[in-house]
């Protein structure tokens, strides 16, 4: 008989419910279990932690402040609960035995994917805040796709991170597993935490003055759906109106009337030398402009040296990243061409096929870089290697210990700031001249390790700029180091010396949630300093002319006499007595595009959000005064058809490399002589 007799049935409409849905139950403990836990690890780091995100600290009590915004994860609980208790009453319409057992399984499985998926987001969002000082958002798994594998992810997880994500997997099986009896009381206890959960988070105010991000506020889920949901659903009416790129162009460059002014080209070179130049090339990580000057509000110059430095070569002061990644920002730097404008990145390709500054520099020079910093998170390596870049020296293969102290959540890819300098140092002193020595510093990027009191001019008051602009005195001191070393090899004289830094840094302009660099778009983000030094080369002066990063590769090879193709760069050469064109591009990993004018107008588009505004950086160069583009629709223009005329460029063009072909009947003279198939990478080990 199938019928249950009447003593066997479980007593009450509770006890029945909770008998006849012990699998929409058990989720809903594991979905309590994951959210407080989540909350508690949350506030725990807020309150604890020496780096906050976007140094927010929270004014209530731990316990009100971690309650208080409750609302949004009950909507996650609460949805996936009803969500799963309908569908689990799909099974009264499945007489078929082998139907409803196929049923349950399928129903499980989806439950486990979407608990799973749950987890991963929590304790995703968790890291991006404490690690990166961002949210998870769904341009998490675009950029992940395009640039990140699953295994180099899986490397951050630790022991405690395993454990957040098994806990509630575990619980959804003991109560799963559990008596109806015990099941029961684990429901009721469930249900009374929602409810209660629920008035506090309703009646209770957080006791919070200032705004609170909602990065900290809103739940993980509610976040990375919503940011999803606005992805998808952006107009696709952007590319349909662009117009049409004119016939007339050929190459890389876009030089018709809508970009560029008509004048003749003339160039005031150096003198030539009767010996090749070393070239020695710093690319300082999250160093803006703003910063590296310092001292405006009479605090102590962060990076003297460097100062001092840029009044004795040629410094680009109005100077802008193509990016606010360092990815990108680093393949304009040693291309002198944009990247893609979307989160795809065409230098992490293992098929790159994209001239670089190794490329023009060719064989004879003894090519190498240094970086504390990892090869696979960081770097555009592919288009390194595939340039010929013969020695590269990382995170991955030097020996030595990492600057983890101090870390917000354990252990953070970088090594010793200082002993990588010193490596740089060893291995300047057994380089063969010519060479190209390349060094990628990592201490000014967060979370800005304290390397101890002799090297703060600020006093740590838990700020995170504090710690930055530390950093950035640190920085100096092994800049300085670099230039001494060179002239006490005799190196000086015959080395041109190449300092930038990658792209801006913020904390907290414009916006309460505008840290880092990657957030905004605005010049605080954007800008980073340029300095050309070698007296024989480059007279002191101070650029106030709009640059770019797609500038510095072309200005470098004039001033090495190395020919090439201006048509197959983006950049222009500093040495023009007047720069012929009438814009500058960027694209920003919150998904906008900009361009600035050479009059100061700043015209923006969110992809994102198919929105634009402009900025007048004359009258307004703080950007607090945003005004519509209408007055601005010629710049407008030029900026949405250079960006689809680029990309599909920039792709072509990489096919062509790759076909050893020419592209669109244009090459550079000075790769004509190079093998066919670039140099492979030497991985040596660190000493």
């Amino acid at each position: 008989m199938n019928n249950i007799s009447s003593a066997e049935k479980p007593k009450g409409w509770f006890n029945r419910f909770i008998s006849g849905n012990r699998t929409a139950l058990a989720l809903l403990a594991a979905l309590v279990v994951l959210v407080l836990a989540y909350r508690s690890r949350l506030t725990y780091g807020l309150f604890t932690h020496p780096i906050r995100p976007f140094d927010f600290s929270p004014g209530s009590h731990p316990i009100r402040f971690a309650l208080a915004y409750g609302y949004s994860d009950l909507v996650v609980i609460l949805t996936c609960f009803f969500l799963f208790l309908l569908l689990s009453q799909g099974r009264i319409l499945l007489k078929s035995r082998p139907i409803s057992f196929g049923f349950r399984v399928a129903g499980l499985a989806l439950l486990h994917l979407v608990l799973g998926g749950l987890l991963f987001l929590h304790l995703g969002h968790f890291r991006f805040l404490f690690d990166a000082q961002t949210g998870f958002d769904f341009g998490v798994i675009l950029e992940s796709v395009y640039s990140v594998s699953t295994l180099d992810t899986l490397k951050f997880l630790e022991v405690r991170d395993w454990l957040f994500v098994l806990f509630p997997v575990g619980v959804f099986w003991v109560v799963w597993l559990l008596p109806p009896g015990a099941r029961a009381w684990v429901a009721k206890i469930s249900l009374a935490v929602v409810v209660f959960w629920g008035a506090f988070s309703l009646l209770v105010s957080p006791g919070q003055k200032n705004a609170v991000p909602a990065e900290i506020r809103v739940n993980p889920g509610i976040f990375f759906v919503s940011d999803m949901v606005e992805h998808l659903g952006r107009s696709s009416t952007e590319d349909r109106r662009l117009v049409k790129v004119q016939e007339t162009e050929s190459g890389i460059r876009l030089t018709g009337p809508l970009y560029a002014h008509s004048i003749r080209a003339v160039k005031n070179l150096p003198p030539p030398t009767n010996h090749p130049w070393n070239v020695v090339f710093l690319v300082l990580e999250s160093v803006g402009t703003r910063y590296m000057l310092g001292g405006s509000d009479g605090s102590p110059v962060p990076m003297p040296f460097l100062n001092q430095l840029a009044r004795e070569s040629w410094f680009l002061k109005n100077h802008y990243t193509t990016s606010n990644v360092s990815t990108k920002a680093m393949f304009s730097v040693l291309s002198g061409l944009y990247e893609f404008f979307n989160r795809r990145t065409l230098g992490v390709q293992e098929d790159t096929q994209i001239p670089s500054l190794p490329s023009f520099l060719g064989p004879k020079y003894d090519s190498f870089l240094v970086s504390p910093s990892s090869s696979a998170w960081y770097f555009p390596l592919p288009f390194l290697r595939n340039g010929g870049l013969r020695e590269i020296y990382t995170y991955e293969n030097l020996d030595f210990k990492i600057r983890e102290e101090l870390s917000t959540l354990g252990r953070y890819i970088a090594r010793d700031e200082i002993q990588t300098v010193d490596f740089f140092l060893q291995r300047i002193s057994k380089a063969r001249e010519p060479f190209l020595g390349m060094y990628v510093s990592f201490v000014a990027h967060f979370p800005y390790f304290d390397y101890g009191p002799e090297y703060r001019i600020v006093e740590s008051d838990g700020k995170s700029i504090s710690r930055y602009l530390n950093n950035l005195y640190l920085l100096d001191r092994m800049v300085q180091r670099i230039f001494e070393h060179l002239k006490k090899q005799g190196l000086l004289e015959r080395t041109l010396l190449v300092i930038v830094g990658d792209h801006g840094q913020a904390f907290g302009q414009h916006h309460p949630d505008n840290y880092l660099h990657y957030r905004y778009s605005y010049n605080v983000n954007l800008e980073a300093p340029v300095i050309f030094h070698q007296p024989a080369l480059f007279k002191p002066k101070v650029f106030q002319v709009p640059t770019n990063h797609a500038d510095i590769l072309p200005t470098l090879l004039d001033a090495l006499r190395i020919p090439y193709n201006p048509a197959l760069l983006d950049g222009e050469s500093l040495f023009h007595r007047k720069l012929s064109r009438k814009y500058l591009f960027f694209y920003g990993h919150e998904e906008s595009i900009s361009s600035l004018s050479t009059e100061g107008i700043k015209v923006q588009v969110s992809l994102k959000k198919d929105r634009c505004w402009a900025f007048d950086l004359k009258a307004d160069p703080g950007e607090k005064n945003p005004l519509t583009c209408g007055p601005y629709q010629t710049q407008l223009e030029a900026l949405r058809n250079f960006v689809r005329h680029h990309d599909a460029s920039l792709v072509q063009y990489n096919a062509s490399n790759r076909e050893r072909k020419d592209f669109q009947g244009q090459k550079h003279p000075a790769l004509a002589a190079l093998p066919a198939s670039s140099p492979a990478l030497i991985s040596s080990k660190g000493r």
